[in-house]
């Protein structure tokens, strides 16, 4: 699976791509029922790419076995991490171009 970075610190947001993968690499072969399973629950098709898709198929992971579980709650760490971390990126940026225009220095007195 190819991660395209595409936020800040170069991180993306997890999808439901990823949760797959994640938990291909835990349960190998045995994953596709889990995941049939995760995607009912969740009710999913597996091809949404919203936030919100993720999100849902968190709470389904982490009501499911504790493996599971601790892969939901990686990812839920993941994607609040990233939604976190892109505010203050904004917030940066905004900052950083408010005191790049011309003008008289913030905070300075004049006289």
């Amino acid at each position: 699976m190819t991660v395209v970075h595409t936020g800040p610190y170069e991180m993306s947001r997890p999808d439901l791509a990823e949760a797959r993968d994640s938990l291909h690499r835990l349960y190998g072969a045995g994953t596709e029922p889990l995941w049939a399973d995760l995607l009912r629950t969740a009710q999913l098709s597996g091809r949404e790419t919203d936030p919100e898709s993720l999100d849902r198929l968190v709470a389904a992971m982490l009501a499911a076995d504790p493996v599971t579980a601790l892969c939901g709650r990686s990812l839920a760490i993941r994607a609040a991490t990233f939604v976190r971390l892109t505010a203050v990126h904004d917030l940066i940026r905004a900052r950083e171009r408010e005191l790049d225009q011309p003008g008289p220095v913030p905070g300075a007195e004049q006289g």
